[in-house]
């Protein structure tokens, strides 16, 4: 008999029903109907960062899309952790360019790579700090100060440069010129008569002032023009990191491993909080999009990466431990452009006969979800000590113990914008002038 769609059936037509397969009405479970990987999800030896496991997991959520499978029901309590547009696809397969950085391997601190608002990263190596274009792909500039460098730090705006040296001086210099302009001095000579060296700096978001850590673990705020406005001594050890966050209410500062993190108003400097975090404390980062919302990686005793999430005005905390073997943590760093975190990591099972530590760049979107990622600890990477990302967010720059700057492409430039900067500004005058063959029209 010829079936039509939409076609009327009468009560003497039976069903098409497989007597081999119950239909839907008869199941009465039906959170039976869950995915068929969902055991495979429970694996304890695999990191989530794997190629192949991140590859099963979207074949996976392809065919229950396909089937109309609805995932196993999550926590209603559970909320999205930090605020992300996570990626589609991958892009961190490839490296746009790969620069020299001789010397950088001898560096204490590792803060001595920037990329300013105007396309232009700077290294500052011993006395100089050389200026390198991405517009030309060449040398632009260099710059020398009065003593060796120890970090640096382009102003927001990419108006001036901030260097700390030794000899307890920050020098600010004129970005355009590479001339000083001021000279500040860290205020812990007035507890020690031992000079210091000045190693961690963070300009504030709006420019006006900026903050500067040294190895006496002072941490000081100054003003644009270099006048000292406050400071504190934390602890007697160097500072590891200044951190000042999105809205310009804190500055946090941490020490050279240190298992706290000091949370100060800025740019008071006066005590607001302090987190324990029971863990050496690798870097900390602030989440470009909310006010306050820190994030701090950190290593166990058992040589495990744990990344803590700290909300300062609510003081909530959350722990997570990245991957399920020995990980040792370098840097981390939040996307303005996407919100997503960058992590640098190697692992510490590595068998002794390789002559180089492999470390791996994992791109989450949440404690425990991997959207990108590179290496998975056996290719040529060295470790990565920091790492900064391009003015638009689609560059990821970063700077290896094997005296490597590696630039990376972290996401699609964006061809709208794109076509708007090429716009010229005096097409219009110009179309008025020839369409008016030269009068003036008032």
């Amino acid at each position: 008999m010829e079936r039509k769609t939409f076609g009327k059936k009468t009560h003497n037509q039976r069903p098409r029903v497989d007597r081999f397969v119950p239909t839907r009405d008869r199941v009465h479970n039906l959170q039976r109907r869950r995915s068929w990987h969902a055991a495979c999800s429970q694996q304890t030896d695999v990191d989530i960062w794997y190629a192949k496991y991140i590859q099963q997991k979207k074949y996976a959520n392809y065919l229950d899309d396909a089937f109309g499978i609805e995932p196993a029901t999550k926590d209603p309590d559970v909320v999205q952790t930090w605020p992300c547009r996570p990626r589609k696809r991958s892009y961190l397969s490839s490296a746009d360019s790969i620069l020299d950085l001789p010397s950088y391997s001898y560096a204490v601190f590792p803060e001595l790579l920037d990329w300013s608002s105007d396309n232009i990263l700077v290294a500052a190596l011993g006395l100089n700090y050389h200026k390198w274009s991405w517009r030309t792909q060449s040398l632009t500039s260099q710059g020398l100060t009065r003593f060796p460098i120890q970090c640096c730090k382009f102003h927001p705006r990419g108006e001036l440069l901030a260097l700390g040296t030794e000899a307890q001086v920050l020098e600010i210099h004129h970005n355009g010129r590479n001339k000083a302009l001021w000279y500040c001095f860290c205020k812990c000579a007035t507890l020690d008569d031992d000079f210091c060296n000045v190693v961690a700096l963070d300009w504030s978001p709006t420019g006006n002032s900026l903050a500067s850590g040294c190895t006496w673990g002072t941490v000081s705020s100054f003003s644009r023009n270099g006048e000292v406005i406050s400071w504190q001594r934390l602890a007697r050890k160097a500072v590891l990191a200044v951190r000042v966050s999105p809205d310009a209410r804190y500055v946090a500062a941490t020490s050279l491993n240190s298992a706290y993190v000091t949370l100060l108003t800025w740019p008071a400097l006066q005590l607001y909080s302090v987190i324990n975090a029971d863990w050496t404390i690798r870097t900390i980062t602030w989440h470009p999009w909310r006010s306050a919302l820190l994030g701090i990686g950190t290593m166990t005793s058992g040589m495990q990466a744990r990344l803590v999430l700290w909300d300062a005005p609510s003081s909530r905390v959350r722990e997570t431990t990245l991957g399920r073997h020995q990980y040792s943590l370098d840097a981390m760093l939040f996307s303005r452009r996407s919100g997503e975190l960058v992590i640098s990591l190697w692992n510490t099972e590595r068998p002794q006969t390789l002559s180089k530590t492999y470390s791996q760049l994992v791109v989450l979107s949440g404690p425990e979800t991997v959207v990108d990622q590179w290496g998975e600890g056996r290719y040529g990477l060295d470790r990565v000590r920091t790492m900064v990302f391009s003015p638009d967010g689609t560059k990821l720059a970063t700077a290896t113990a094997d005296e490597d700057l590696i630039i990376w492409n972290f996401l699609p430039e964006d061809k709208v914008k794109k076509k708007t900067k090429c716009r010229r500004f005096s097409a219009l005058p110009v179309y008025i002038d020839e369409a008016n063959q030269g009068f003036s029209l008032r």
